[in-house]
């Protein structure tokens, strides 16, 4: 399968992206489909939660870790990728606005966290609750989202050209490689979407996402342990003229030991010199046309 793996700006070995999922209260109240579409507006802000356990993590994923990366990555003068679900921004507009404000990418991440193995029959309800997402940045933000996430990691065989139809220039969901692809590259009958992979291993929520049995239990880490585990990967990723493309979550990594982690691996970063550190939208703005051009090159040869 190709991939691109170079060359990178300034010479660098790879590219390295922090990303963040916003999830915040849907993380712990998954959405599902309702008969009416998306909802908006009153409907949206008539929603209730039935327990105040989740909805309060997520809260803290609004009021605290949100702040918190966007002081660190303002402190250290990184930019990242932030992925939103569009009820997120409407609920919480300058919240999500100073994101944009200083500077960062935000990408759509779903309206209501929609888990899309749900819409695998129904590509036209997929279809909505993209442009509902979508009207919210325009909205809320002032601009359209470059890039896509998509909620829970899953996608159907449609959802690629739905992206590519509203404008997306890239997604983020996928497993299939360490570098950039093409979709049509990997899997049968799809568009030619850029696809940036990403992996359970280099999500916090694996090693720090905490429900209630029987749901689910993931193990309280020890930092130092998750760290290397990231080290590892990104020298690796790097070391093959990958992207290393790291998915992280306010209401998770916002606390005090974990954000430590981010800080440790950015010194890593610093030390080693070699790696681009930048949001995945300007990443995807240099692969694209020198995919392309690569592309062109094997047709005529």
């Amino acid at each position: 399968m190709h991939t691109f793996r170079g060359p990178w700006p300034e010479g660098k070995s790879g590219a390295m992206a922090l990303t963040f999922d916003c999830d915040v209260t849907y993380a712990y109240a998954p959405a599902r489909p309702g008969p009416d579409g998306p909802r908006t507006g009153a409907a949206l802000f008539e929603k209730q939660p039935k327990r105040l356990q989740g909805y309060s993590r997520g809260l803290y994923g609004v009021n605290v870790g949100l702040p918190r990366i966007l002081d660190m990555l303002k402190r250290r003068g990184v930019s990242g990728s932030f992925y939103i679900p569009g009820a997120n921004v409407e609920r919480w507009p300058d919240d999500f606005r100073r994101i944009v404000d200083e500077g960062h990418e935000v990408g759509a991440h779903g309206h209501e966290h929609e888990n899309l193995s749900l819409y695998k029959d129904d590509p036209d309800g997929e279809r909505r609750i993209l442009e509902t997402c979508i009207a919210a940045f325009e909205k809320h933000l002032g601009q359209r989202p470059t890039g896509y996430r998509s909620p829970a990691w899953d996608m159907n065989l449609h959802s690629g050209r739905i992206l590519m139809e509203q404008g997306i220039a890239y997604d983020s969901s996928l497993f299939a490689e360490e570098a950039p692809y093409l979709l049509s590259a990997a899997y049968p009958d799809q568009p030619d979407l850029l696809e940036f992979p990403i992996d359970w291993s280099l999500d916090d929520a694996t090693y720090y996402m905490w429900f209630m049995p029987p749901h689910l239990m993931a193990q309280f880490h020890d930092p130092d342990e998750v760290f290397r585990i990231w080290q590892a990967e990104l020298d690796g990723i790097i070391g093959e003229g990958g992207v290393f493309t790291l998915t992280c979550h306010p209401s998770v990594i916002g606390r005090h030991h974990r954000m430590n982690i981010l800080e440790r691996l950015l010194d890593h970063v610093t030390a080693r010199g070699d790696i681009w550190l930048a949001p995945l939208s300007e990443i995807a703005a240099w692969v694209q046309p020198r995919m392309a051009r690569d592309s062109a090159t094997e047709a005529a040869e």
